[in-house]
């Protein structure tokens, strides 16, 4: 920080966003319920990737969950929940 200018962000600061130059992702996994075909794969991906932010998703059949690699910059954990519920599927309470 510049003591001439203590109001303003400090370069260094990688959460802000205007002067952070590399990604900062974080990997979560979501439980669901009711997910259990490649249809649910075909439904969840695409309405997931289109959330700015949003860097991988990988849905895993077997465990009934999705991890999506994110920016939290740039999205937040309930906007991926939102998301999920608009597909007709529900969050669920943890991933196996």
């Amino acid at each position: 920080m510049d003591p001439a200018r203590p109001n303003d962000p400090d370069p260094a600061d990688p959460f802000f966003t205007e002067r952070a130059d590399h990604a900062i992702l974080e990997t979560i996994e979501i439980g669901t319920q009711g997910e259990d075909c490649n249809e649910c794969v075909r439904k969840l991906r695409p309405v997931l990737k289109k959330i700015t932010g949003v860097k991988d998703v990988k849905v895993d059949l077997k465990h009934e969950r999705v991890i999506v690699t994110f920016d939290p910059r740039k999205t937040h954990p309930p906007d991926l929940h939102d998301a999920i519920l608009n597909t007709g599927y529900k969050p669920g309470l943890q991933a196996d």
